[in-house]
């Protein structure tokens, strides 16, 4: 029986973002990803990493503010985030409709696993705990479980046998390999191409109760609205008891993301000035966003004409968005680009 775990590996958080006020990289899968490269390369900048894997740009938005939205789209993005990081992708994944080769996924997924712990680099793994992605870190063949890192930042456990199907039966494997020879400008180009692409919708989601890109910023923008109809007419006690906490992670995730956008395209723009158009919107998307964030973690209810308020910063980051899109797909469209 053997046992390895990787030394010296924590939950990464972006100090600097927090020191400003700042969520930090809030989506499960980029945070989990950070944290492994963060431990296998040292120092690296998190802007260029949700830059260029393109999660700076991405929206989710469910219609009953339900999280789930955070993960419904299409998973091919992920080993290509890691591609986009620099790495080439070691990924293994069984959906909902690959239940016979669960037993053949789940044994090439551990191994892989295994493999990666003895060589000193930690596995980004779906549904460790929560339904979110975390870090797997180490295993221990004596007890037959994995040493994990969850998407809270804690230390636990999880059965070899609980792989992929710890809740909601999926599996998803990844795992940053050799380097690979992307060249700077090439991804720089694949993420503006996923920037406008998203905001088009043009990347999958779970959709009419799902939404993602501009629509789903007009979605979210639509629930403030609601919520503002309820509380006017008398029945906040009729809102969902949990719907505080689901509001600071949608303003965590989306205030998040766009604040590192805002990053990206500040740092391209100095070597492409025609980005700094783009750039310069983006910076107002996120202090649009701002006061989402400020107000979900206030825990309050608010009244009706604050709710509203918060509906049109969202519309006003929309327009504005819609506005960079343009611009990055002009620059795009250039002989140089």
């Amino acid at each position: 029986m053997t046992a390895n775990k990787l030394v010296g590996i924590d939950w990464y958080v972006d100090s600097q973002a927090r020191g400003r006020g700042e969520p930090g990289i809030y989506h499960s899968f980029m945070a989990s990803l950070a944290t492994v490269i963060n431990h296998t390369a040292g120092e690296f900048d998190p802007a260029w990493l949700m830059g260029v894997s393109g999660f700076a740009f991405r929206s989710f938005v469910n219609e009953q503010f339900c999280p789930s939205a955070m993960s419904i789209f299409d998973w091919s993005a992920l080993p290509e985030a890691v591609e986009q990081s620099g790495y080439r992708c070691i990924y293994v994944d069984r959906l909902w409709d690959e239940g016979e080769r669960e037993a053949e996924r789940r044994a090439e997924a551990h191994t892989a696993i295994i493999s990666a712990i003895d060589r000193g680099v930690a596995a980004v793994v779906w549904d460790l705990a929560g339904c979110e992605w975390g870090v797997v870190v180490g295993y221990d063949e004596s007890t037959s479980s994995y040493d994990i890192l969850t998407s809270e930042g804690g230390p636990s456990s999880l059965a070899f046998e609980r792989l992929g199907r710890n809740g909601i039966d999926i599996l998803s494997v990844a795992i940053p390999g050799v380097p690979n020879d992307r060249s700077r400008e090439e991804v720089l180009h694949n993420s503006l191409k996923v920037a406008v692409a998203h905001a088009k919708g043009e990347e999958w989601t779970d959709r009419p109760r799902y939404q993602n890109g501009l629509a789903g910023l007009d979605l979210w923008a639509t629930l403030y609205d609601r919520w503002a109809l309820i509380v006017d007419a008398g029945k906040a006690k009729n809102l969902p008891s949990q719907l505080l906490e689901l509001v600071v992670n949608y303003a965590g995730h989306h205030y998040s993301a766009r604040c590192y956008a805002r990053d990206y395209l500040a740092a391209l723009a100095r070597e492409h000035v025609a980005l700094a158009g783009p750039s310069e919107c983006f910076q107002r998307v996120a202090s649009h966003l701002r006061p989402l964030w400020h107000h979900a973690r206030g825990g309050s209810v608010s009244d009706g004409d604050t709710l509203r308020d918060l509906a049109e910063s969202v519309r006003e980051a929309r327009a504005v968005e819609a506005e960079a899109v343009a611009g990055i797909e002009d620059y795009l469209a250039r002989p140089t680009a």
